[in-house]
């Protein structure tokens, strides 16, 4: 079944660790990486706006029938009001998980692991 489990938390947190531990038990879930797409554009842009790729490419590929995880801070309202309004246009469920939850932050794989 198709879905979109978006990950929020702040800088240096787990988020990476956590969605590379989620993928491997999913294989379905594709990842969309808030530093790769920053990385991946010759000149800067604004935060704001790489939100909004970030939507556009979550829009995309869930339009082709992908699960999508997402990670980035995502702690803004308006990051929550984003991803609520994609997964209701494609009639999916969504997960979130903030990785400042006790109940998240123990999914979080040792950093050994996480290589």
């Amino acid at each position: 079944m198709q879905r979109l489990v978006v990950i929020a938390g702040p800088e240096r947190s787990g988020k990476i660790p956590l969605a590379r531990r989620l993928m491997s038990e999913d294989t379905s879930l594709m990842c969309v990486h808030r530093d790769n797409i920053r990385a991946a554009l010759v000149n800067p842009l604004d935060e704001g706006h790489i939100t909004l790729c970030m939507g556009a490419l979550a829009d995309m590929l869930l339009s082709l029938g992908f699960s999508l995880i997402v990670v980035a801070w995502n702690l803004e309202p308006e990051d929550r009001d984003l991803w609520t309004r994609i997964a209701a246009d494609h009639g999916v469920p969504m997960d979130r998980m903030d990785v400042r939850d006790a109940d998240v932050a123990a999914m979080i794989p040792p950093m050994a692991e996480a290589a």
